[in-house]
Formats: C-alpha cells, structure tokens, sequence
C-alpha cells in the first residue's frame, strides 16, 4: 500500500473524517465558517499550507478527540514549513482583472483615493462583510493610483500569507523608494488579510519605505498602530414608499446593480410591474452586492415575482450561484459567521439583544432595550457598523440602524423566522 506525506496525507484524512461523518464539502465549508474551494483545495492537496487555525476548525466540526485528533494535527503540521524557512513562491502579483461593472461606489472611491493622496494616510484598513465588495472597490482605487497618479502597485492575496506576516521582508527591495518626490509613491494592498495577524512586518515595511502606502482588506480592522479603518457598508436600498414608482427606484445602486446582473441573462429591461420586487429582494438581501449577483444568477429560469417568494420561504436558497457557475463570492450565512467569529463575547451578546429589535431602530431605543448608557450603546452600534453585521436605514430623515437579515439568520441557528424577513407582498405574490 501507497502512503502519501505532508498535505496529500493530510486531505486524504480529512477527506475521510468528512464523509465518516457524511458530510458535503458545502456542508463541511459552512460550519468550518471556510469557503467550498478551500475545502476541495486542501482535500485534493493543491492548499499546500493549512493554518493552524482552520486545522482546528475543521477538527472541532469533525469532532476529532484523542490520539485521532493528534494525527489530524500532526498531517498539518509535517507539511508547514519551519518558522525561518526560505520560500521561493512569489508574493506581489498583477492587478486582478476587475469583471462585470461597478455600481454605486463612487463616493468611496473617492474617499478612499483621497485618503491615500490627499491625505497621505499610510495604513487604510477597508472592512466590511464578505461579498459587500471591498476587493473590487480597492482594486478600482489602485487602478487609479497607478494609471492617474503614476504610483507602483503591488498586490498581494493575503490570506495565504503566515500570521506573523514574515513573507513581506521580501517586498522591501520593490516597496523602498528614495524618499517623498514624484515617482516614488508605493501602495501595497494585502488582500484578504486573516483575523489576529501581527503587524510588525507591516510596521517595518512603513518605516523603511517613506513613500509606501498599505491598505488592508478584511471582515474587521486588524487594530494595527496607526491604523485607519474604512468601512464598507451595503449600498443603499429603496423604502416600501417608493414601490409604487419604477422610475424612482431604479435610481437606487443597489435595484440599478441587480438589474445590470439580471439583464446579462435576460437581454431586456424587466416588466415595470416587476421592479416592485426587484426592489424587496434588494433589502431582503441586505444590498449586500455579492447576495445581489448571486440571486440575480437565478434570474435566468425565476421571474423577479418568483425569485422573491422562494427567498421568503429560504433566505439561503439563493446563497450560492447556479453549480455551473462554480463558487460564489461567498456573501451567504458562511461569510456572516465569520464576521460573528471576529466579534469579541461582550459585542456578540449585544448583537444578539439587539436583533429583539424588529426593523429599524434608534440608538436611544437601543439603550432603552439593552440598559446601557447612551454613550456604550453607540460605542457597540459603531463596532456593529465597523464589522458590517448592522448598517444603517435612512428613514424619515433620522439616524436609525437596522440589523442585517442574514445576521439574524446565523444568529438564530437556521435560515431564520419569517418574522425576520420580508414578506412577500400581496401585489407581487406567486401562487
């Protein structure tokens, strides 16, 4: 018999363990709070360096004890490399490919350019829930950098890096300029970056590079010295006021990105009669741009009428797009568990008072429910708002904030109660 070493043993034990356990890789993805490609990769041994931390997520799911969770462990680990070990693999890359359009981020890009040229901030943490866009938005910014303004650009896929972050002493050499004059402007973006990385390397990189820029992308701030956090929210979505008028609502990013989806499948501007339902599947999906493309994907055998009664029934039936299409961008329950996960205990139990909140709210009404000081509630109100599992709801001309669906969704166990989602209204409703 034919034994295999290192990540190859390592994904034929996991492979095994999971279907003992008869489980999918969808399913294994979700409750590992882990994506379904990163499950094939490693079962299949193309992730050749599992972190120690989804090692132990995958290990709690499989509820592995004893000395079988020891081996578990110990696969991992003989096919990590040594804390000092040299690696040949390469860290910046090309720009990505931006496909599909941009919609409705004009005032981010905006700030964000000015913040690293106006400005001149050194450290931009861009955050947000997954799929809310934050890679597309900075992959739009360093296009302006660099083709406006003449800036270098390096692009590094965070997520694959060490926690300690020691892979970036070898960008020293590109991200060094020879001071502040033109030419000599640097932006390095570490996309994807993993909760609890130490930013010494960053720290280091900064100092010794006067005209280095770094933003980060990730679910929460990474609390880095000196760290300038910009949050990005779902865009905007239309009040019930406004169903009665087609034309007012297309004027919302969020019914005007669904529709630019929906029209690459369906070559024709949707019934006037069926943009009421556009626009309540844009806020029973939050306005979230990756839940917007997803369903939007379904668009091609549902009718908007339809695709929002089956989202009524099952808030994830349309988490994923068609299986031809492969993964998704991964805006569904698995992407807000993992911005629950970064949650410190005392936040999370403050989420979970506040989802008792049915619609939207107020801070004061906040403080009245959970009993804490004005000025605690809006110190967890913001928090919320920086993690992006709370955004807020621009009504009759107030403050108010409103719990996203999908969070009240993991928050509950399962795809949620009706209660805590849109119904379907009459008008619009499928037999």
């Amino acid at each position: 018999m034919t034994t295999t070493t290192g990540t190859d043993h390592f994904g034929g034990l996991l492979r095994a363990h999971r279907r003992r356990r008869g489980m999918t890789q969808q399913q294994m993805a979700d409750l590992a709070t882990l994506s379904v490609r990163a499950i094939r990769d490693l079962e299949s041994g193309r992730a050749r360096r599992p972190r120690q931390e989804t090692v132990r997520l995958l290990a709690d799911v499989l509820r592995l004890t004893g000395t079988t969770r020891e081996a578990f462990d110990a696969a991992a680990r003989d096919h990590l490399p040594a804390e000092g070990a040299p690696t040949t693999r390469p860290v910046a890359q090309a720009l990505p490919v931006l496909l599909g359009t941009t919609v409705g981020r004009e005032h981010e890009l905006h700030s964000l350019v000015e913040l690293l040229t106006v400005d001149r901030q050194r450290l931009v943490s861009v955050v947000g829930l997954g799929g809310v866009g934050k890679t597309r938005l900075v992959r739009e910014a360093a296009g302006v950098l660099r083709d406006v303004h003449g800036w270098r650009v390096l692009w590094v896929p965070a997520a694959g890096l060490s926690p300690d972050l020691r892979e970036l002493r070898r960008l020293e050499p590109d991200a060094t300029g020879g001071g502040d004059g033109p030419g000599d402007d640097v932006l390095l973006v570490l996309d994807g970056l993993r909760h609890g990385a130490d930013g010494t390397g960053v720290h280091r990189l900064l100092e010794r590079a006067p005209g280095l820029r770094i933003v980060l992308t990730a679910a929460a701030p990474s609390r880095f010295a000196g760290e300038q956090v910009m949050p990005i929210a779902p865009l905007p979505v239309p009040g019930r006021a406004l169903d009665h008028d087609p034309d007012a609502l297309a004027e919302y990013s969020a019914v005007r990105l669904f529709l630019s989806h929906l029209r690459r499948l369906r070559p024709y501007a949707p019934r006037p009669a069926a943009t009421p339902a556009v626009a309540a599947l844009c806020r029973s999906l939050d306005g979230v741009p990756g839940a917007l493309e997803t369903t939007a994907a379904w668009g091609l055998v549902h009718a908007p009428e339809e695709l929002l009664h089956h989202l009524a029934r099952d808030p994830e039936c349309f988490a994923a797009p068609p299986a031809a299409w492969g993964t998704g961008p991964g805006s569904g329950t698995g992407a807000v568990r993992r911005g629950l996960a970064a949650l410190e205990a005392p936040l999370r139990r403050r989420l979970s008072v506040l989802t008792a909140l049915p619609g939207s709210w107020t801070l004061e009404e906040a403080a009245l429910l959970t009993g804490a000081s004005p000025a605690d509630t809006a110190a967890t109100v913001y928090g919320l708002l920086v993690h992006g599992l709370v955004r807020t709801a621009d009504e009759d001309g107030r403050d108010r904030f409103r719990v996203l669906r999908r969070v009240r969704s993991a928050l509950a166990g399962g795809p949620g109660t009706p209660a805590a989602y849109e119904p379907v209204p009459e008008a619009v409703a499928v037999a």
